[in-house]
């Protein structure tokens, strides 16, 4: 085959390619522009559902609220639902859309605290693969206070933020066996719980 013959073909041939591989970026650039889309507009709805979430909690009281936002919404995961809640509680200032245009929805989550964005995103990423290996030891969980001192802080510091209120009578309740414990451990009570309750 001659030389100039061959030339041709291989310029026709990446040509081809070229078109070939413009198309398949298009149609991948689409898919992209379409999901971004998509994040973006589900961040909206989780925001909007969860001010309405947030609504109920005030008008239903903080003590049945939790009950029935389970009783009402069993197919949501009940983390999820605290998620729409945080989103909604970080960002309460950010402003309700009636135009959902691609340019309205990615100015309105540029206007957001971007860590409770990226926090909620985070919700839909698929748990990492951790395979087996041979030889693998699970170690037992150890049971520390720590871990209810860092939650007391953590609530402690979102309701002294204005992040979440709390409803202390519901607080009194829930709280009572821990009241009692931390009196013995302190040593305004001579009567430890833990022992007395196996009686």
């Amino acid at each position: 085959m001659h030389e100039s013959t061959i030339q041709k073909l291989t310029a026709d041939r990446a040509k081809q390619l070229a078109k070939e591989g413009r198309a398949l970026l298009g149609l991948m650039n689409k898919a992209e522009a379409s999901v971004y889309r998509n994040v973006n507009l589900a961040n909206y709805r989780a925001w909007e559902f969860g001010r309405f979430l947030i609504r109920a909690k005030h008008e239903i009281g903080h003590g049945l609220f939790r009950h029935w936002r389970n009783a009402t919404f069993p197919n949501i995961n009940e983390r999820k639902a605290q998620r729409c809640q945080e989103l909604f509680a970080n960002n309460s200032n950010a402003t309700v859309l009636s135009d959902f245009s691609d340019r309205s929805l990615k100015k309105w989550i540029r206007a957001l605290n971007l860590d409770s964005v990226r926090k909620f995103r985070l919700g839909s990423v698929p748990d990492k693969f951790q395979p087996e290996h041979k030889g693998n030891i699970k170690f037992p969980r150890l049971i520390s206070f720590i871990n209810i001192v860092n939650e007391y802080n953590r609530l402690r510091n979102r309701h002294t933020d204005g992040l979440q209120t709390v409803d202390f009578e519901e607080a009194r309740r829930e709280t009572k066996d821990l009241y009692q414990f931390l009196k013995w451990l302190h040593g305004e009570s001579a009567t430890n719980p833990w022992t007395s309750a196996r009686r």
